[in-house]
């Protein structure tokens, strides 16, 4: 019992201190608010940007060091996010600074704090300063002069010493008391406003969380656009080297040995598998990423593609210029699948690729004059396109017009491509590997 009134005689002590120090650090509070706002007005002239973004770091200093304060002391944890400012670039700095949303909160906070938290913090420390001067009041009494009096509380007129200690000390204790039991109450009040005034707002963190979500999904992306064209080149200069070499020393072989009929056969089928085996090695590497599109870009491509098809394909694509790999790649194979659909399904006799750019996605238009019935359905080609191009914001819609035929609408995010020597920063999109199955315009 007795360790735990001083555990929390301590602990109001505390409590009671830092509220006196707070108190005191509102008047620097006054003067770093009175600096922010005094050089923002200024801030036309040249001159005063620095001080303002020193003003910035002053105030962010202050709130750094209340919201230690709420979670050492009272067990508040307020979370901090700043934009950080640049080492260098005085206006830089200070726009940064200026649009730093973080920047009008602690002003907020410092003219919250100066008012309602002052006044929340007065309450026990007034309350403590009335006890201690009941307390004292027969000791301040003795040194007045004969004659003088006081009017208390309830009426009772204090005259002398006696009559200063019969109602100073109980009131002293009274409020003594009062003390103890609110000084808990209103410091956790001073740090639920605290908290409230610097916490993040909720849209702010969202914002910053849907952000940190978009450049790990492009990094991720990014490394898997990397890792297949890595794949592409070992197959190309590793195993289909080694295949053609095989059948080079096949046909040697087959040159150097006599009329023998069952050897002969038995080289000139396996030559046939060796060549086989190219072939398909060399469509694994054209369905990873045809050298077409790293040529001549998504319009050469799409082009290249639509004169294979065994029907009249109308390509109007407008683009600007080339576009990362992974969209150009992204776009590629969905415009290859729609169109191996409209042979395979839709009967048609003629089909079409339209593009353009709107904004910063690239709106895709593939449709045909054939029967129609493209659908929707959990499990089917079209869905799984879908979701693929849903996972990076992308997505695909499908009409069917009055006049007959499909209509499929793929968007895209895209960014141009860089110029040589710059950073490709576009949103990637993951292209589909060879085993994608084409999509079944029928929804199966």
């Amino acid at each position: 019992m007795a360790t735990h009134l001083a555990h929390s005689f301590a602990a109001r002590r505390r409590l009671l201190g830092w509220a006196c120090v707070l108190i005191a650090l509102a008047f620097v509070e006054v003067l770093v608010l009175t600096w922010v706002l005094t050089t923002l007005t200024l801030a036309a002239l040249w001159v005063t940007l620095p001080l303002f973004t020193g003003a910035v770091l002053a105030a962010r200093a202050m709130a750094d060091s209340r919201r230690l304060f709420v979670a050492r002391e009272l067990g508040i944890v307020v979370g901090r996010r700043y934009r950080p400012l640049p080492a260098s670039g005085r206006w830089a700095r200070f726009n940064i600074a200026l649009r730093d949303p973080a920047t009008w909160r602690d002003a907020r906070w410092l003219l919250v704090d100066t008012t309602a938290g002052v006044a929340l913090l007065s309450v026990p420390v007034a309350a403590f300063l009335a006890g201690v001067l009941g307390l004292v009041l027969p000791l301040i009494w003795s040194t007045l002069p004969a004659g003088a009096s006081l009017d208390f509380p309830f009426g009772t007129t204090i005259h002398d010493t006696g009559s200063a200690a019969a109602n100073g000390i109980p009131w002293g204790l009274f409020y003594l008391g009062f003390c103890w039991l609110i000084t808990p109450v209103f410091m956790h009040w001073y740090g639920e406003l605290t908290a409230a005034m610097l916490r993040p707002d909720r849209r702010l963190l969202l914002a910053e969380r849907i952000d940190q979500l978009a450049t790990t999904r492009t990094q991720a992306v990014d490394a898997q656009a990397q890792e297949l064209r890595r794949i592409e080149r070992d197959l190309h200069d590793g195993t289909q080297a080694h295949l053609v070499a095989l059948g080079m020393s096949l046909g040697m072989v087959e040159n150097l040995i006599g009329d023998d009929p069952a050897v002969r056969q038995l080289l000139a089928a396996a030559r046939t598998h060796n060549a086989q085996a190219i072939a398909e090695l060399r469509a694994l590497i054209k369905g990873i990423r045809p050298p077409v599109l790293g040529d001549r870009g998504l319009v050469g491509a799409v082009e290249s593609l639509a004169m294979r098809m065994p029907l009249r394909i109308d390509v109007d694509l407008d683009l600007p210029g080339r576009l990362s790999d992974p969209v150009e790649a992204a776009a590629y194979f969905t415009i290859s699948e729609a169109l191996a659909n409209t042979v395979k399904h839709s009967g048609a006799s003629r089909a079409w690729v339209r593009g353009r750019q709107e904004n910063d996605r690239m709106l895709l238009e593939v449709g045909d004059d054939g029967r129609g019935g493209a659908v929707l359905v959990p499990g089917g080609g079209l869905e799984g396109v879908r979701q693929r191009l849903a996972a990076f914001d992308g997505t695909l819609t499908i009409a069917e017009p009055a006049t007959g035929g499909t209509t499929l609408t793929i968007a895209l995010p895209i960014v141009a491509e860089p110029l040589p020597g710059g950073t490709d920063t576009g949103l990637p999109m993951s292209p589909p590997t060879v085993r994608d199955r084409p999509v079944d315009r029928a929804g199966r």
